[in-house]
């Protein structure tokens, strides 16, 4: 009964473990199916992903590195630039440097930064205002901007400031968009600096309450560094400058002949004509007036000499 009873359990305990078995591996299959589905679609986002990144490589990067590099490289240029400032040409004694970060010229956004520096001490309307009590407002000719941050403090500067070089007082950044109706004309680099650049006005209280305000010129420092930072636009009158500078050069060298101005007539003479005509009519009535005149002496000889007697051509 002993043998009987001991064959009995293990025949009971090697069908349980099958069972068992056959549980367990019909539990398992379906998990292993499903993880490798999850990560067959994670795959796919992966590649969603590389290509967003893809999409986005050509924006410049605004990491903390990049920014840091900015800021160092922009506050060197602007103190270069307005240290050779005398006096601020605004009684706010207070000077801007507008750089530009970023620019997509076929988007139309940008990325600004300006910075606000006392050059001299406040006169007129400003005199007594504190620096931190001074706002700045924008106004773009074709575009909008709104502020991203701001930075320093005229609290923790103004204390610091030395009369021999500018004292940065407040950093501005902007993320703006070029309007889109100005997007249809040819985008120069003229056209561009125009569109971007500010009217810079400062706006304050002074000590007798009124509200008092004036414009900042941003061409004391403007484009010291990144976008346009290399690049020189000229006037017509300068470009004229460089040209004859250049022809005068290849005349010296030899390069090129001289030509006397004034011998050839390079336009069609429509005035040259015009004169002609009033100098021929006016030409014509001075001289029928001397043939009158003439005629009237002849003929007041002739009544003369009938009247004494006389040959009509003698003398009187």
């Amino acid at each position: 009964m002993v043998g009987i009873s001991a064959a009995l359990a293990t025949l009971f305990a090697t069908s349980a473990l099958a069972s068992i078995e056959h549980g367990m591996g019909a539990m398992m299959e379906p998990r292993g199916t499903m993880l490798e589905t999850r990560f067959e679609d994670g795959n796919g986002d992966g590649d969603s992903l590389e290509r967003r990144q893809t999409d986005t490589s050509t924006i410049p990067s605004t990491s903390q590195g990049n920014m840091t590099e900015w800021n160092t490289e922009t506050l060197a240029a602007c103190m270069s630039t307005l240290s050779q400032l005398t006096a601020a040409s605004n009684p706010s004694g207070a000077a801007v440097c507008y750089n530009l970060f970023k620019l997509d010229t076929n988007a139309g956004t940008f990325m600004a930064d300006l910075r606000l520096f006392q050059v001299s001490t406040p006169f007129g309307n400003f005199e007594g205002i504190p620096p931190e009590d001074i706002s700045v407002g924008l106004q773009y000719k074709g575009a909008s901007v709104s502020p991203i941050n701001s930075g320093v403090n005229a609290r923790d500067v103004i204390s610091k400031r030395q009369n021999s070089s500018p004292t940065l007082l407040q950093t501005y950044m902007f993320v703006g968009q070029i309007d889109k109706d100005q997007m249809n004309q040819p985008m120069t680099m003229g056209v561009l600096e125009a569109l971007v650049m500010p009217t810079v006005t400062l706006t304050g209280k002074n000590l007798a309450g009124q509200t008092v305000s004036t414009n900042v010129s941003a061409n004391e420092a403007a484009f010291v560094n990144g976008i346009f930072s290399n690049e020189v636009v000229m006037s017509d009158f300068s470009l004229a400058s460089l040209a004859v500078d250049e022809l005068t050069a290849q005349l010296r060298n030899g390069t090129i002949a001289f030509v006397l101005p004034g011998v050839n007539i390079l336009i069609f003479p429509v005035g040259l004509i015009l004169t002609s005509i009033w100098l021929v009519i006016g030409v014509g009535f001075y001289a029928f007036g001397t043939y009158e005149r003439y005629n009237y002496r002849d003929a007041y000889r002739s009544r003369k000499a009938r009247a004494t007697g006389k040959p009509a051509y003698s003398r009187i």
